[in-house]
């Protein structure tokens, strides 16, 4: 009998051990790579583009090479008497038209936005949770600044994977060059494989313990797949040493990138505005104002006291938060 049972739990752990390779390998990439984008018309967007633009605006538009070489299609919205340039991210799953909506909130700035990877105009290109959506993010910067914007002049506002994904490009922008305007990010995730177990959790629920080592697969061949390494996406570390003002916004109540790891990356930037009962991305529309009147709260403060240009990033440093202190609850 004993045996018997020794051999069933055998085969029973045997079992479960190939189906999650066999998840891993063949079921999950799929998921984190081939996210659908929303399918939008021309004129859809032209309506968009005409709701956005103000008396005396205009819109460009021009190609930058991204990651991986990606062809990226940017707008720029042009406003008189512009601050500056918000350039906005979107998050995992949408596109640069879903996002874009915001800059109604801030109508003293020029407007950019783009789809990572491109894939609004290519969907076969794979979404990679920012380890290339972060060379995106670096090439458009770089191109406003061949375009005569001054880094300093540059704010980033992300949403999700766009809020991580910034964290990551500014990493990579200040290790060759000074610090940019600010960056407003709301609910950013803390790396690529938190991102990967609070999605599959969403789906799975109190099995997601269960998952783990299909999990682990996944995203080993997640990165296999796409030309990167897993463990180079996180949010968290890239956070260190930055000098470019960020401030944070999320929901005590976001089961999709939960309060701990925002609060991980607060550590370093400690502008962090909690909004009790709100979910994934609704922590934003939830704040007194709105998400323009916090945004505008941290982009005067910022102006008031713009960062000094530095030749590099430095290997260590401290937090660059919100200039005299967060608002909200920490």
């Amino acid at each position: 009998m004993r045996r018997r049972c020794l051999v069933s739990a055998a085969l029973l752990l045997g079992f479960y051990l190939a189906a999650s390779l066999a998840a891993g390998w063949w079921f999950l990439p799929p998921m984190l790579l081939g996210v659908p984008t929303p399918s939008r018309t021309e004129p859809q967007r032209e309506s968009l583009r005409t709701r956005l633009r103000q008396p005396g605006g205009r819109w460009e538009s021009f190609r930058v090479a991204g990651g991986q070489g990606a062809s990226l299609e940017v707008w720029h919205l042009k406003r008189a008497n512009s601050k500056g340039v918000v350039l906005f991210l979107h998050g995992f799953g949408d596109d640069a038209w879903g996002t874009l909506p915001r800059a109604a909130d801030l109508p003293d700035w020029d407007a950019v936005g783009f789809t990572f990877r491109g894939r609004d105009r290519d969907p076969s290109r794979p979404c990679t949770l920012g380890a290339w959506e972060r060379a995106d993010v670096a090439a458009v910067v770089r191109a406003l600044e061949a375009r005569g914007t001054e880094r300093s002049r540059i704010v980033l506002a992300g949403w999700s994977m766009g809020a991580g994904t910034a964290l990551l490009a500014l990493a990579d922008l200040e290790a060759g060059g000074g610090p940019l305007g600010g960056a407003l990010l709301e609910c950013p995730f803390a790396d690529l494989r938190a991102a990967a177990s609070d999605h599959i959790r969403l789906q799975a629920g109190f099995l997601e313990p269960l998952t783990r080592p299909a999990q682990a697969v996944a995203v080993r061949r997640t990165g296999a797949l796409a030309g990167f390494d897993p463990d180079q996406v996180s949010a968290i570390e890239a956070a260190r040493g930055l000098r470019t003002p960020i401030a944070l916004v999320t929901g005590d109540a976001d089961r999709e990138t939960p309060l701990t790891g925002v609060r991980r990356i607060a550590a370093h930037h400690p502008d962090l505005t909690v909004v009790p009962g709100a979910g994934h991305c609704q922590a934003g529309n939830r704040l007194p104002g709105g998400w323009g009147a916090w945004a505008r709260q941290r982009l005067e403060a910022w102006g008031a006291t713009p960062p000094a240009p530095v030749a590099a990033r430095p290997s260590t440093g401290g937090p660059g938060g919100f200039p005299g202190g967060g608002s909200g609850r920490k």
